[in-house]
């Protein structure tokens, strides 16, 4: 959030992991009794693991970990901050009690005190309740960042017609114009500044966990230096592990290590992050793959089976933020519903939402309905309580976002129809199993076009099935629909061809420009 990101561009997030915790006092009276019930919500399944019992005691299972940006105790994004200590905590931490959020992150702001003279910690603290923070790092030293604030003779960067962006000079579309002031890892004393920031907050508060988000944002060493620096980034690392480890050793609990990286171990590696090594050698305790730019991606798949064979949890990542273009709020639900279930169809162990409060704060005309979407907490933290919900399947189209480094992936869209280009789909219900038991009133592909004349038709191919031509209508000028069965669709990963139909004339202008899948239940 703006609030959040000024001073602070291009560095690494780090913050306290939140979950309930001991030795805190807690508020009276209805207070309590309310952070009581919380409490318990911590005492849920444990995730099996060959770490010691006290930390596998840690290590549970989290149904949903609710990402706070942190800008909640700030006036300008949540007026009720002025009300003091409950203002700030309804806004946003209050609607997740009694939910599946079982772990709740909190992001340092920029350091300002709230008007009612208390840190964000110490007032979740007073509530039994812990969190994620994040100050941020004042540029002193220029021979300590990736790029440059000016260029005294030019930009000699820039291409004909390019013209320089404030804050660094660099062009409007690089991955520099966001990291220019950026601290570089290489440097022992930007690490020792690191290392000594997340040492003194972990000592102070008594959270059950840190993470360092690696994703917000993803550039820590010069462009060309990263791979010679992967070591540089795992030693970092294994510092504050060790750090961690002492405080747990002393305060006689574990304190847990989050990490927040790229979706794929590719993309994490081409960032300088070897993050198969931190889990090898036992340096992490979650993590948090696919940031959420690509909802729909299944890449993150590495990650999770990679975690696992690590006996670490992993939890992808949603950026909430998605859904807060949607026409209308009941397709908001039928997204954040469908890329749970994918994750949980993909073997997450649950999950990580960021940004979640975004589409209510961005809502100046009282249209979306918060109460809705705190709803949603209680159904996508579990494929048991996602079954028979609807939901709005789309393929993956990548990623193209100056601020996210090598996060980007390439669009998928537009695809020439004369290609016949595959088109992944991942679908996290069992189909198969709710079309045999009668529950699916409806499931309906549509297929977004452009450059087909209206005398012209589409093919479409589903797991190399082809669908019945007199199946496919046109719905629009630039749309066509069929209903579609399971089989041949079914559960996880489905590929769909689409291709020139009957009467067309084969032109290599038309294209397919997206793709969706609605599932529709039967309610009573």
């Amino acid at each position: 959030m703006k609030s959040l990101r000024e001073g602070v561009i291009c560095l690494v997030v780090v913050g306290m992991m939140v979950g309930a915790t001991s030795g805190i006092g807690i508020a009276a009276g209805a207070q309590a009794s309310k952070f009581d019930r919380f409490w318990r919500l911590f005492e849920g399944p444990q995730i099996s693991s060959e770490k010691p019992k006290e930390v596998a005691a840690m290590a549970k299972q989290r149904r949903i970990i609710y990402n706070d940006d942190g800008d909640a105790q700030y006036g300008d994004w949540n007026p009720q901050a002025e009300e003091g200590v409950q203002g700030f905590l309804s806004a946003r931490f209050s609607p997740t009690v009694g939910t599946q959020v079982d772990t709740y992150f909190w992001c340092i702001g920029n350091g300002q005190e709230p008007p009612w003279g208390k840190t964000p910690p110490e007032a979740i603290g007073d509530a039994n309740q812990v969190m994620q923070l994040t100050y941020p790092l004042k540029v002193q030293r220029p021979d300590l960042l990736i790029g440059k604030q000016y260029w005294p003779q030019g930009y000699p960067h820039l291409l004909e017609g390019e013209k320089p962006q404030p804050r660094g000079g660099y062009p409007a579309d690089a991955t520099l114009r966001a990291f220019w002031s950026a601290f570089d890892y290489a440097k022992q004393e930007v690490r020792d500044h690191r290392y000594e920031y997340i040492m003194k907050i972990a000592q102070r508060y008594d959270f059950d966990g840190f993470e360092l988000d690696y994703f917000r944002h993803p550039l820590f060493f010069k462009p060309g230096e990263e791979q010679e620096n992967l070591d540089t980034m795992t030693q970092f690392i294994r510092r504050v592990r060790q750090g961690l480890n002492e405080i747990g050793r002393k305060r006689g609990r574990p304190y847990l290590l989050a990490v927040r990286v790229p979706s794929s171990p590719g993309q994490a590696l081409r960032t300088g992050l070897d993050v198969e090594t931190w889990l090898a050698e036992g340096l992490i305790d979650i993590l948090v793959p696919n940031p959420g730019y690509q909802p729909y991606t299944d890449s993150y798949k590495a990650f999770i089976d990679m975690g696992h064979r690590y006996d670490v949890p992993v939890y992808p990542c949603f950026n909430c933020s998605a859904i807060a273009r949607m026409p209308n709020q009941d397709l908001a639900a039928e997204k954040i519903r469908s890329v749970a279930s994918n994750f949980w169809a993909l073997g997450a162990d649950g999950v990580y939402l960021f940004n979640f409060f975004v589409p209510g704060d961005l809502d100046k005309e009282g249209k979306w309905d918060k109460a809705m979407a705190h709803s949603w907490l209680n159904e996508i933290g579990s494929p048991e309580t996602l079954q028979g919900l609807d939901k709005l399947y789309l393929p993956d189209n990548g990623a193209s976002t100056f601020y996210i480094g090598y996060g980007n992936a390439p669009r998928r869209f537009p695809i020439r129809l004369v290609d016949g280009t595959p088109i992944p789909l991942v679908v996290g219900d069992d189909v198969q199993s709710a079309s045999q038991a009668g529950t699916i009133d409806e499931m309906r592909l549509r297929v977004e076009v452009r450059n087909i004349d209206e005398s012209e038709g589409i093919a479409i191919r589903i797991n190399d099935v082809r669908l019945p031509p007199e199946k496919i209508q046109r719905v629009e000028e630039r749309a066509f629909e069929a209903t579609v069965t399971a089989p041949p669709l079914h559960r996880g990963s489905n590929e769909i061809v689409v291709l020139p139909g009957l009467n067309s004339t084969g032109r290599l202008s038309s294209e397919v420009t997206g793709l969706q899948l609605a599932v529709r239940y039967k309610h009573d």
